[in-house]
Formats: structure tokens, sequence, C-alpha cells
């Protein structure tokens, strides 16, 4: 096993649930992050955005970014907007090289330059 999967909801405020995930999303650990944001959304209806810290985040492999995409499709069925924040530069070109940036996160390549700078 490389580095055991944790995920931590928190509330900030009735709108937003933030998620820190640590360590590798991955084959073995799939399932994790998505039965964490499904139950907890069930039970938070008035979640608007869904903010998946990412930052101390490991390996993502394609389970892991398939899982992503199921967690975006689950938060946007109840009306809410998925952010991925804090990537690390690893993810951020998992996300490019299979062109899912744009559709997990709404940002283009610009935008995301822009901010990095």
């Amino acid at each position: 096993m490389k580095n055991a999967l944790t995920c931590t909801w928190s509330t900030p405020d009735e709108t937003t649930a933030r998620v820190t995930i640590t360590g590798d999303l991955e084959f073995a650990t799939a399932g994790l992050l998505l039965r964490l944001v499904t139950a907890r959304l069930a039970g938070h209806p008035g979640v608007h955005a869904v903010r998946l810290d990412c930052g101390a985040l490991g390996f993502c492999d394609s389970s892991g970014l398939s899982e992503l995409m199921q967690v975006y499709r689950v938060v946007t069925a109840t009306g809410a907007r998925l952010h991925l924040d804090d990537r690390q530069p690893a993810l951020d070109r998992l996300l490019a090289l299979t062109g899912t940036a744009g559709y997990l996160t709404g940002e283009t390549a610009d935008v995301r330059a822009r901010q990095d700078s």
C-alpha cells in the first residue's frame, strides 16, 4: 500500500462543504471519497459548493480520476458546484493529459496559468 487515503468532511458554513483529501487516490482506495461525498451531501441539502482540498493528495491514477469524475456527477446532480482546490502539479498534469480539467474544474488552461503566475 502506498499512502492510505483519508477524506475529512467539514462544513465551514451552511452552503459550503470542504473535503480534505490526504494520501493516494487510486485503485486500492477507490470508492472512499465517493461514498463520503454521496452520504454527506444527502444530509446537507443546503450545500451549494463542495471544495475538495487536494493539497495533501499524493498519487492519483486512472481509478482516482474516475472517482473524481463520479464525485463531480454526484455533486452537480444536487445543483452544487465542485471545486478542486490546492491542486498539485501532478494532478494538474493528469487533468490536462486526459482532457478532464475543463470538465472537472470549469477552468481553461489559460485561466489556470494566470492563477499560477
